[in-house]
């Protein structure tokens, strides 16, 4: 009766053109794009603290970061992570990133922005159509 199919967007382009066919402002099609594109980014490596915080982070966005069991109370130094989200959550979770860190930790500073770059680099990289 109503035709329920699933769509998977690899491009906001994508998800402009049929988010166009819905009779919508060409506003409300620039807001709901990157809304309509999800991806799952894999990091390796990462400290746990690092962990935490891309978990946190990702969750009050409504995304979400998996991190090993022992990332909570650091009993092993380091995690691989997977995010999940849409490229709304990931814009967010970069400039996130980016004012992470401490001042008295300059080096700390520098891996979170250097994360926030990796994401936003592996970002643009899947959305090249």
């Amino acid at each position: 009766m109503f035709e329920a199919k699933i769509l998977k967007f690899n491009s906001e382009k994508e998800a402009k053109e049929e988010i166009r066919k819905i009779d919508v402002s060409e506003e409300a099609v620039q807001i709901m794009a990157p809304k309509g594109v999800f991806r799952v980014i894999k990091l390796h490596n990462v400290r746990n603290a690092v962990g935490n915080i891309l978990k946190q982070e990702m969750l009050s966005l409504g995304g979400e970061c998996v991190v090993s069991q022992y990332t909570v109370n650091c009993s092993k130094p380091r995690t691989d992570a997977l995010l999940f989200g849409t490229v709304k959550h990931y814009i967010a979770l970069i400039q996130k990133m980016k004012m992470q860190g401490w001042v008295l930790e300059k080096e700390k500073e520098l891996e979170y922005k250097a994360l926030a770059a990796e994401l936003e680099e592996a970002l643009k990289e899947s959305l090249k159509v």
